[in-house]
């Protein structure tokens, strides 16, 4: 089969999802979705709840949480230009290599100078915001969840409040303005990638429930902005473009949305959304020997294969609650989930060098999460065992760090 016939049965899957009622026949009631609920409840129990900070591996999280306490709450209010709506609440970025033309007296429309950020890209500060964010719903949320400490989760309620729900300062639920080109686009479909860590505010949401600060009103108000969220990435151009993208762009968008609408209880949809990903996903993005083309010929090789496998392995984990197994899948070509991670890995040790272009220096540690979740699922301790050597090149927390495999075995 094609890519082109394939993208045209998404697009079909698409004007079909787009049609339908949500339905409420999966309930996510005490589990997680991107995160392995039982690991997690192990992972809190090997804490000394009396003294947390005496856990090694918490002190990262700790400190993050604290910072993140001192943030005055983020908006795209604070964006120096306006969209091209005039609405100031409207998500608004703009392509980094766009330049003014200097032959024409307005400059439009924009050209590419490739490599050089034009400095009016820092006037439009929502994505930078909306990373800060994310980046502090996760820590926050984590914190409270393994230390039961409520400022945490009144902080992270604050803060998602003030981006999503409160008048003055929430975000509209579109994209329709993201990587804008003055004079050419008012906006791209590439730019929802701008927003792929939302696909955690399930997890998020799930942890903090049980804080006394979280209540009704705000569960229903995230609720509606997400549902409104959803359904104009279903059905908008932007939405549609991205989601037949054709490399990480493609997957990020379903392991994004899939997770969401799982959280509002469209398992009908959530279903579908994980069938259109089939052939785009599985069957394109990974070859026989496990390597991913479309990420290879990037000029950061290393960091595109290693963020399109998480986003794989996140897709795979959202496919699970609307049963489909993707773990022991083969496409057509061979390729699996298993063969893209054993493929990077092999490049880890001192026996072979990367032998793709990777402009910055490579990270090891941008396939750890990936290895804990495959040492999981696959319930190979030599994952877990290459993992935990990778937890002295990055301190950021991670709960699987607080397990060993005897404990994360099903």
């Amino acid at each position: 089969m094609s890519f082109n016939l394939k993208i045209r049965i998404a697009l079909n899957v698409f004007l079909f999802i787009g049609l339908i009622s949500p339905s409420l026949l999966w309930a996510q009631k005490d589990g997680f979705i991107l995160l392995e609920g039982t690991v997690m409840e192990k992972a809190r129990e090997n804490i000394d709840t009396n003294s947390p900070q005496k856990t090694p591996e918490l002190k990262a999280l700790i400190m993050a949480a604290e910072e993140a306490l001192s943030s005055s709450p983020f908006s795209v209010i604070h964006k120096k230009q306006l969209p091209p709506s005039g609405d100031i609440h409207d998500y608004t970025s703009m392509g980094p290599y766009w330049w003014p033309d200097p032959e024409k007296e307005d400059g439009l429309p924009y050209i590419r100078r490739d490599g050089e950020i034009n400095p009016e890209y820092f006037d439009y500060k929502d994505k930078e915001e909306m990373g800060k964010l994310l980046n502090s719903l996760k820590v926050l949320s984590q914190a409270f969840y393994f230390t039961g400490n409520e400022k945490y989760a009144a902080q992270a309620i604050h803060l998602a409040n003030a981006w999503f729900l409160d008048p003055d300062t929430k975000m509209n639920p579109n994209l329709n303005f993201a990587q804008r080109i003055p004079g050419r686009t008012e906006g791209r479909g590439i730019g929802i990638i701008d927003t792929r860590k939302m696909a955690e505010l399930p997890d998020q949401f799930r942890m903090l429930s049980s804080s006394t600060h979280w209540n009704t009103s705000f569960e229903e108000g995230m609720k509606y902005w997400l549902t409104k969220y959803v359904s104009w990435l279903v059905n908008s151009k932007h939405g549609k473009d991205e989601a037949v993208h054709g490399n990480n762009h493609t997957t990020w968008y379903f392991a994004q949305i899939i997770p969401l609408t799982l959280y509002l209880g469209q398992t009908d949809r959530a279903d579908s959304l994980a069938k259109a990903g089939l052939p785009l996903i599985m069957e394109e993005m990974i070859e026989k020997d496990g390597s991913q083309p479309a990420e290879l010929a990037r000029t950061r090789s290393w960091d595109y294969s290693s963020m399109n496998l998480l986003a794989i392995m996140y897709y795979a984990m959202a496919c699970e609650k609307v049963g489909i197994d993707l773990w022991n899948r083969e496409s057509e070509k061979g390729g699996s989930i298993q063969k893209a991670l054993d493929f990077l890995n092999a490049y880890t040790g001192k026996k072979l060098e990367w032998p793709y272009e990777q402009i910055k220096e490579r990270d090891l540690s941008r396939i750890k999460e990936q290895l804990n979740i495959a040492a999981y699922k696959y319930l190979d301790k030599s994952y877990k065992k290459d993992a935990d050597q990778m937890i002295s090149l990055n301190p950021e927390f991670s709960y699987w760090d607080l397990v060993s495999f005897k404990q994360i075995r099903k």
